[in-house]
């Protein structure tokens, strides 16, 4: 019997591109990109110029910010305080107190010699005009202390000669007042040169003696009913003689503010 070949392979149909077996499952569907995120603006991105949120300032900023502000706070203040200081000097206007020496008295003036020396005793009384020439403001003083002393003469060195020390209370002065205060000053058994002891001797009896006086104290002002502090206030009187007192003269005494 004769032998057949094997039969040849059906060849495979191509698919044509596109086609798709409707028997064939269908493939699932492919998932969603995950979602881009949003850019963040400018003003939020770290490390941005503008860093208003989310970056902490650093502590010396702060503190220079803080210092500024101090500063124009306090310049803003010194400049109402002036305004005001200005203003109120513009409706009070101000004037200081005036003193006049008008009474020099030596109720006692001895001077003794003795085989050790020469000794002065001596009592004197001053009086002295204080004046308020103010219509808006008053004063008030402390405790005056007055020291009375003879100016020294070139023969004698040049140095004064205390007659000791007088004190007056604290009083209250009103609007455009004037008021006369009284010191008595005493020294007793003080050891002078003979020289000066003859002086002064001669001096007292021709009533020629001339006193300086010296009063220290503190003033304050009275406006609107409250008190400012007090200043420090010295005042110089002199050179005024007993002689030129009855002749009706008077000394204007000058006054030094803060020089003690």
């Amino acid at each position: 019997m004769e032998e057949r070949p094997p039969a040849k392979p059906k060849p495979v149909l191509q698919k044509p591109p596109g086609y798709r077996d409707p028997a064939a499952p269908r493939p699932a569907p492919p998932r969603p990109p995950p979602p881009r995120k949003q850019p963040l603006p400018p003003s939020f991105r770290p490390g941005s110029n503008n860093p208003k949120h989310y970056r902490r300032r650093p502590p010396r900023a702060s503190c220079r910010r803080l210092c500024c502000w101090i500063f124009v706070a306090l310049l803003v203040l010194l400049f109402a305080l002036a305004v005001a200081g200005a203003l109120s000097y513009l409706w009070f206007q101000p004037k200081l107190p005036s003193f006049h020496l008008v009474s020099v008295q030596n109720p006692q003036f001895a001077v003794t010699a003795k085989p050790d020396g020469s000794f002065l005793d001596a009592r004197t009384v001053v009086r002295l005009q204080v004046a308020n020439p103010n219509g808006k403001i008053g004063f008030f003083y402390a405790p005056m202390e007055a020291r009375v002393a003879v100016p020294g003469d070139d023969d004698d060195g040049g140095e004064d000669v205390s007659l000791g020390s007088g004190y007056y209370p604290a009083f209250e002065q009103g609007k455009r007042n004037s008021t006369t205060v009284r010191f008595e000053a005493r020294v007793k058994g003080v050891a002078v040169d003979d020289g000066l002891g003859r002086r002064l001797g001669s001096g007292f009896r021709s009533k020629s003696l001339r006193v300086l006086v010296e009063v220290r104290t503190k003033v304050g002002v009275v406006a609107g009913g409250k008190r400012s502090g007090k200043l420090a206030v010295r005042v110089l009187c002199g050179e005024l003689s007993s002689r030129q007192v009855e002749g009706g003269a008077s000394a204007k005494c000058t006054i030094n503010l803060l020089k003690w």
